[in-house]
């Protein structure tokens, strides 16, 4: 083999085995200070579910709709509880301007998260026709039927609804 030839070959043998070696390494990872104190990760506090129960949750959706009836410029409030979701339909006193009526929506799922913390969602219309299903459906379980029974109903006025509640 000729010289030159066998100089080529050794090189490029040399960067070849540098790359292989090289590229095979773990990534360093630095380690952590030994002064840095360590605090245990304390969960959360469990949040007692809401009520499974249709007459719970009859219950807590008529105290709901009470308080939602307390917001200025409110006439009647009818609640329905879905999961950790209230369907909200508000009564207004005639003669709201939009600017009032879109204030008195926050006001009310704001008072309403605050009155039952374990919701995570509140829906509030001042849709006359939206108010009206979510009375029936309210009527409905107020009578006994399961909530199971009105799914496609709140199906749609989930669709209709957009949440107040941030």
């Amino acid at each position: 083999m000729h010289p030159r030839r066998l100089y080529l070959v050794i090189v490029t043998l040399l960067v070849l085995a540098a790359f292989i070696s090289g590229g095979c390494r773990p990534a360093r990872k630095p380690t952590p200070s030994p002064a840095t104190p360590t605090r245990p990760v304390t969960p959360a506090p469990a949040r007692k579910p809401l009520p499974t129960d249709p007459r719970e949750i009859s219950r807590l959706a008529s105290r709901l709709a009470s308080e939602a009836a307390r917001v200025p410029g409110v006439n009647k409030a009818t609640v329905v509880l879905a999961g950790s979701t209230a369907y909200v339909g508000l009564d207004l006193k005639a003669g709201l301007a939009k600017g009032a009526v879109d204030r008195t929506k926050r006001d009310v799922a704001t008072r309403l998260k605050r009155a039952e913390p374990r919701l995570t969602r509140v829906m509030v219309t001042t849709d006359p026709d939206t108010y009206t299903r979510i009375r029936r459906v309210q009527e409905g379980i107020a009578k006994g039927k399961p909530l199971s029974a009105f799914t496609s109903e709140l199906r749609e006025i989930n669709r209709r609804v957009t949440p107040e509640t941030r």
